[in-house]
Order: structure tokens, then sequence, then C-alpha cells
């Protein structure tokens, strides 16, 4: 892809599942796991095995694997998100040092925006050991900015530059999913798609520019100085 910005940003703006960590088959299964038991006791009627089918059509179709029981049985998308939290114990998500290096060597101000619950997002980041980056005001789940999404509002986003005392035009946002760029990029900030060594050849005009993963991104932050 064609550089046509200085990745030379104040503040970073960044997702959290398969972003600061890859997301792979075994925490995507714990995942739907969650969902198929959070929605089992809300109501659902159907055994475990169907729910977690459910689950994991939802998520390829939908990259949210709650959305066809909200959908089927009118659960709301906060007790679906809740009561899914609840449901994850612990995590499998696997660490990398060098990415936790790399953060201490840069001078940048860092901000989380998340669809996922902030006692995942806590958790994990615990588990990461990247919590001194990225202190509680400066974290942004789906509930603090009550369920508008990222893919079409620019309220997370604007809480969270606020949160950093940064400008959109000084800053970065990187993300899994390129729909989620879409708005960040309208509102001036330089995108930032992170592929997990699936490059595809073409990509939306609103994805400034593509890495395989965080660490990929960081080190060249860092030598970039």
């Amino acid at each position: 892809m064609i550089m046509t910005k200085q990745l030379r940003p104040h503040g970073i703006l960044w997702d959290l599942d398969n972003t600061l960590y890859r997301l792979d088959d075994t925490i995507e299964r714990a995942i739907n796991l969650a969902v198929a038991r959070a929605a089992i006791k809300l109501g659902a009627e159907m055994p475990m095995e169907e729910a977690m089918r459910f689950a994991h059509q939802s998520w390829l179709e939908h990259r949210h694997s709650a959305h066809y029981f909200i959908e089927r049985y009118g659960f709301t998308l906060a007790d679906m998100h809740h009561e899914t939290d609840r449901m994850l114990s612990g995590t499998l998500v696997q660490k990398c040092h060098e990415t936790r290096e790399l953060f201490g060597r840069l001078e940048i101000s860092h901000a989380l925006i998340t669809h996922a619950a902030r006692p995942w997002a806590l958790r994990t980041l615990e588990h990461l050991e990247l919590r001194p980056w990225f202190p509680d005001a400066q974290i942004f789940a789906y509930e603090d900015f009550e369920f508008e999404s990222k893919a079409r509002s620019t309220r997370s986003f604007n809480e969270a530059l606020a949160a950093i005392s940064r400008d959109a035009k000084d800053s970065l946002m990187v993300e899994d999913t390129a729909e989620n760029l879409r708005v960040p990029h309208e509102m001036g900030m330089t995108t930032i798609l992170l592929h997990h060594g699936q490059a595809k050849d073409k990509y939306p005009p609103y994805v400034d520019f593509t890495f395989s993963n965080a660490r990929e991104l960081l080190g060249v932050l860092v030598a970039a100085g």
C-alpha cells in the first residue's frame, strides 16, 4: 500500500480483540460458548450444541456472536453483553512480551475503544501486561458509549480523543475490522488495519495503512522516533 500519510502520531486509539492480541479459534470458541450459555440463561430454548452453532454462525456472518439471539429472541443488546461477560471466566489470550516492550519505548498517549465489556477489557489488558498504558479513564467499552457502533457513530472516538487530549489529525485508529475505520477516517484520523497475515490486494479508501499485527506497527513507530 502506498503511504500517503506520515506515521508520526501523538495519540493512538486501539481496538482490543484481534488487535492488541490475536483472536484465534480457541478464544473464538470460548466467546461463542459464553454467548450460548448467556442466551440459554436469558431464556433461549435450545440445546447447548445448537446454541453454539447459532453463535458461531452469527459470528461468521455478523462478527457478533449474539446477533442472531437478539434478533430471534428479542434479548436486548445490553442484557446479552453483560450476561456474556459474566460467562467468560478467565482468559486464553496469548501474551506478546515484545509488544509490551515496544509500548514502553513509545512516548505516545493511548486509549482503548472496544465493543467488548469493560470487565473483559480490564482482564485482558491486565493479562497482556498493558494496563500501564491504558488507565481506567482511557478505556471505553461498549456500555460506556451506550452501545453506539464504531461503524456508525463518532461518539466513542470523540470521547477517547478527549481523554488523551489529542486531535483527530494527530492520531491513529488501529482496528482489525475495516468497516470500523470509515468513521475515524472521515474525522481526520490516520487509519490502520491489522490483517494477521491475511492481506488483501485491495482495501477501502478509508484504510490508510495495513500491518500484520500490533507488534509490527509498534516496531515501525519506534523506528520512526
